[in-house]
């Protein structure tokens, strides 16, 4: 029951969208999307995921930026497939267990990489400014929450 509660308080955390293609420049036969086509709710304090290519919930590889707002977290988790994470903005912080204590994670500065093998789990956010992250991994993918184990 605990799992199902926070399961359902963290969905409904979640702003889940597909990035409109129609915002993004078009040259030849190629997508171009710039860092500042992604547009953000400065006023949400709620983690923030944009879909910029594929669909995690279907076969094939996509891509997608998440956005922490500041101090902001995921509670511990871990996902079905492997994901490949990349700092774009800011300083990621990425915690290797179940804790949830944001004071025992790895600093990871914009151009870090970080893989998150498929089972691992982990919690991962901000302690400080907004960090926005870019995440590649093959769908399908199911994120299963876990309790906080201090």
């Amino acid at each position: 029951m605990k799992k199902a509660l926070i399961f359902l308080s963290l969905a409904g955390s979640f702003f889940f969208s597909f990035y409109s293609l129609n915002a993004a420049e078009m040259v030849d036969d190629f997508v171009v999307i710039q860092l500042d086509d992604i547009e953000w709710d400065e006023n949400l304090n709620e983690v923030q995921r944009r879909v910029i290519y594929g669909d995690p919930d279907t076969e094939g590889l996509y891509i997608m930026r998440v956005r922490f707002w500041p101090g902001g977290s995921s509670l511990p988790h871990y996902h079905t497939q492997d994901r490949f994470v990349t700092v774009i903005e800011g300083t990621w912080h990425a915690g290797t267990d179940a804790s949830h204590d944001m004071e025992n994670t790895t600093a990871i500065p914009p151009g870090g990489f970080m893989i998150h093998p498929a089972g691992a789990v982990h919690y991962d956010g901000s302690r400080g400014g907004p960090v926005v992250v870019e995440i590649r991994g093959m769908g399908p993918v199911v994120t299963e929450y876990v309790d906080i184990v201090p």
